[in-house]
């Protein structure tokens, strides 16, 4: 039988290669790579970030310039006629009246010190006599009574003080001035005896007065304030009684106060207790119409004004109305019109054009508008806080005048 012939079979280790990733390449021919596309963003947003901000910079730059402007005076002086009839021209029609006034009052001097004097008397006083005998004591006018304090008075009348009771007497003192003037005390009577003094005594239980005394001095001050009293309170009733005649039919007025008669009672530096003094007082009363003055002196005061001035405030009622003559025959008057106001440089003023101030700090725009006499005092406020100069775009400089 054929031998079976056996093959023994080989194992062979394959080792397992793994396939590398293929690199394929998907840029374009020509394109840029992706680092170069991230820098152009960059750049850009940076580009974007300075323009906005210099954009920004240049719309909210600015300057304030706060000046406290030298103010000079505008004024304007001129002549109306006030006429009943016949207006024209620059009359204005209005009323001519008059009347007459008198009064005699009666004042008293001041009472302070510089116009009182002293002046020395005799003081005098009431003392209460008190009789401890067992009998009546007679007193004789001018019996002597003797101060605790060693002043000497007497009795004005005679007085008899009954046995254990009292009298109320008057005594004044033995030598005037100011010793005389003593406060309540109590007396001894030297005319009796050592006995009886002990017996009888008096006692004044309140000051006595006289020894000096003030005197008002009428002083030629005193004089002046009374007559200008006299004649303010006849003034205005005078105005009072010259207005009911003339009704309402004008605004306003103005007055002529003369003096007719003036009489005081006294000379200057008499002394007095009261004087009189007599007024009598002429007024003219000159009525019109207030606004049409105010009109025309609001036209000529704006005519004065200068180029690039503007007024601080224009106040009608500063007008200053006086007047200046009056024809009492044709009802005629002349007022004399003076209006003033305060000027000051406007925003609009050559002075103060904003291109000079560009590239200017605080310190050399205030040097530059005072020097020039246009301010007192100057201010520069700048935005944003860190510059420190007035900015090269002058729309965006301002200016604001007080």
């Amino acid at each position: 039988m054929p031998t079976k012939k056996t093959t023994t079979k080989k194992r062979v280790a394959v080792k397992k290669v793994e396939p590398k990733p293929v690199e394929i390449d998907i840029h374009e021919p020509g394109a840029l790579p992706l680092m170069i596309y991230r820098r152009i963003a960059v750049t850009f947003v940076f580009v974007v970030a300075v323009v906005l901000i210099a954009v920004l910079y240049l719309s909210t730059v600015q300057a304030v310039i706060h000046v406290t402007a030298v103010q000079t005076p505008v004024t304007t002086e001129f002549v109306t006629a006030i006429r009943e009839t016949g207006v024209e021209n620059a009359a204005i029609q209005g009323r001519v009246v008059s009347g007459t006034l008198g009064k005699t009052q009666t004042f008293t001097p001041s009472m302070d010190e510089a116009s009182l004097k002293d002046v020395e008397g005799v003081a005098t006083g009431f003392v209460t006599i008190t009789n401890t005998l067992s009998f009546d004591q007679g007193l004789v006018a001018t019996t002597r009574l003797l101060s605790s304090d060693g002043v000497l008075f007497r009795l004005k009348d005679a007085v008899t003080v009954p046995s254990g009771g009292s009298v109320e007497a008057e005594v004044y003192a033995d030598e005037p001035g100011a010793s005389g003037d003593i406060l309540p005390t109590t007396f001894t009577i030297p005319g009796l005896s050592a006995v009886r003094q002990t017996s009888v005594s008096a006692e004044s239980s309140e000051a006595f007065t006289g020894g000096v005394t003030k005197v008002a001095i009428v002083s030629q001050e005193d004089i002046d304030k009374a007559v200008a009293e006299v004649q303010a309170g006849l003034e205005s009733d005078a105005q009072s009684m010259l207005k009911t005649e003339v009704g309402e039919a004008f605004s306003d007025a103005v007055y002529l106060t003369a003096v007719q008669e003036q009489r005081v009672s006294i000379e200057p530096g008499s002394e007095a207790a009261n004087y009189d003094v007599t007024l009598s007082i002429k007024v003219v009363g000159v009525f019109f119409d207030r606004a049409t003055i105010e009109s025309i002196a609001l036209r000529k005061l704006y005519e004065g004004l200068g180029q690039g001035q503007t007024f601080v405030r224009v106040d009608p009622t500063m007008i200053e109305l006086t007047l200046a003559a009056v024809d009492e025959e044709d009802k005629e008057a002349t007022l004399q019109v003076n209006f003033a106001a305060q000027a000051i440089p406007s925003v609009a003023s050559e002075a103060l054009d904003v291109s000079q101030f560009v590239g200017m700090s605080e310190q050399e725009v205030a040097d530059l508008l005072m020097h020039e006499g246009l301010a007192t005092a100057v201010e520069v406020k700048f935005f944003p806080f860190w510059i420190s100069h007035v900015p090269r775009l002058k729309d965006h400089i301002y200016i604001e005048i007080q």
